[in-house]
């Protein structure tokens, strides 16, 4: 492939360079001399166009190849599995790379032949059989993936991965306090700081209805909200477990200053949002000159946005104690 490339990138350079050799011999013809500005053109384009593109270019060589060569060996063994169908450790292998290659829907079906060839399958098997089922099809966490999830927990209540789909499985059934449980636990780990932050971000999209933010004594400004539905939209029109969230968020972006969750049942309403639904201690919505309050409705009840659902917003100063009006008629794209 990289020889193509080559091959490639020479004939254009040579077209290139025709292009310019054609006006430059009209001037020979008509002048009776070469023009040293164009032949200098002709001769710097392929060397200028080499050196402009190994500027710009992130394209590693090494890197290419090595992910074509990892490629390459995954099929050679999805190959050999045709005439060895009973190869455990081949489907465990084969199943593994194509999970670590991104390729989840092919991930999902090896591991589903694995785990026809496995009669008691061990819990790296189910929690690995369990994650291909829930990277494909959300809906699995309150099915087969789900059950898995929850017997590797049930025998390996410190297993980091478990502790992670376990808060997935149980925000889809709405049991905050579960999810609270679990991924505090997992904080408690001490696990990678990406991963870390990707855990409390989801914990403070979470709410403060039954956590520490709901016993925090009101302190500092205070939002006062009236929000109601657009004349378009209709609580009927949403399933069960949909959810009212009601965000502050800094202009900087990050976890929400504050939050609070409600039914949508609560619509139309009026909300005070303060100091007493912070979510991280210590950040107040004094601190800030400006704040962004979004009062979204999530259909699937998932604290966050996702396509389809309504939402409204509007900038609030809280140094203020404003009391804004917000009525939800956008949909989150």
């Amino acid at each position: 492939m990289t020889a193509t490339f080559w091959v490639v990138a020479a004939l254009l350079c040579l077209v290139a360079v025709a292009i310019l050799l054609v006006p430059v011999w009209r001037v020979r013809r008509s002048r009776g001399q070469w023009s040293p500005a164009g032949l200098a053109a002709a001769a710097l384009i392929a060397p200028a166009a080499l050196g402009l593109y190994g500027y710009v270019s992130n394209w590693d060589p090494e890197v290419a190849a090595r992910s074509n060569s990892e490629t390459h060996l995954v099929e050679q063994l999805a190959r050999r599995l045709e005439s060895t169908p009973n190869d455990v450790e081949g489907w465990r292998l084969l199943a593994a790379s194509y999970m670590q290659l991104g390729r989840y829907s092919d991930g999902r079906a090896a591991y589903e032949r694995l785990w026809a060839l496995t009669p008691q399958p061990d819990d790296e098997l189910k929690l690995a059989y369990a994650e291909s089922q829930i990277l494909t099809d959300r809906g699995s966490l309150t099915g087969e993936a789900g059950r898995l999830v929850e017997e590797v927990l049930a025998a390996r209540p410190g297993e980091p991965k478990a502790l992670w789909y376990g808060g997935l499985v149980a925000l889809e059934l709405g049991r905050d306090d579960v999810v609270r449980e679990r991924w505090e636990s997992l904080l408690a780990l001490n696990p990678p700081e990406q991963v870390a932050q990707v855990v409390r971000g989801q914990l403070a999209e979470l709410g403060g209805e039954g956590g520490q933010a709901a016993t925090a004594a009101p302190t500092g400004p205070e939002i006062k909200l009236n929000i109601s539905l657009g004349a378009s939209r209709s609580v009927a029109a949403l399933g069960p477990a949909a959810l009212l969230f009601i965000l502050a968020r800094a202009p900087e972006g990050g976890p929400p200053i504050a939050v609070i969750r409600r039914p949508v049942s609560s619509l139309p309403g009026e909300f005070s949002l303060s100091d007493a639904d912070s979510m991280i201690p210590g950040r107040s919505l004094a601190a800030y000159s400006e704040i962004t309050v979004i009062a979204r409705i999530s259909a699937s009840g998932q604290p966050t946005a996702q396509p389809g659902d309504w939402f409204a917003e509007a900038v609030v100063r809280p140094s203020d104690s404003p009391s804004v009006a917000l009525v939800i008629d956008q949909v989150v794209q």
